[in-house]
């Protein structure tokens, strides 16, 4: 089941987007509750860790994904996601193409993703 929560790494607090092992009718809810959880935070504050390992995605996800990210731009400051592969890694090109941001990166272990993050909140 997909959730979104803050978590602490090295004292720099993230917001934890986990979307592994879902199914596209998890996933788009759960992008819901995380748009209203980013758009409370102050603008250009929140390092978040997406992870869709094993998730599900059909067009249904894809376009909510071009949505929320378009959506949640000016919040972000840095985004790291794990666990794209495969198709997954087209669709995740095309939105950050459709998106324009170049504040996102994609990591091969979820360790790597928030040290990354954590290392970004210095900057």
């Amino acid at each position: 089941m997909p959730e979104v929560s803050f978590i602490t790494h090295k004292g720099v607090k993230i917001l934890y987007e986990n979307f592994a092992n879902s199914k596209p009718e998890e996933i788009i809810p759960t992008i819901e509750k995380a748009k209203g959880i980013i758009a409370s935070q102050p603008l250009n504050s929140v390092l978040a860790l997406v992870n869709v390992k094993d998730a599900k995605f059909d067009m249904s996800v894809t376009n909510a994904l071009k949505d929320f990210v378009k959506e949640n731009k000016p919040y972000i400051k840095f985004a790291a996601v794990y666990g794209v592969e495969g198709l997954k890694e087209i669709i995740f090109r095309s939105v950050l193409t459709f998106s324009g941001r170049k504040n996102l990166a994609i990591f091969n272990t979820l360790e790597e993703a928030k040290d990354y993050l954590v290392r970004q909140s210095e900057s």
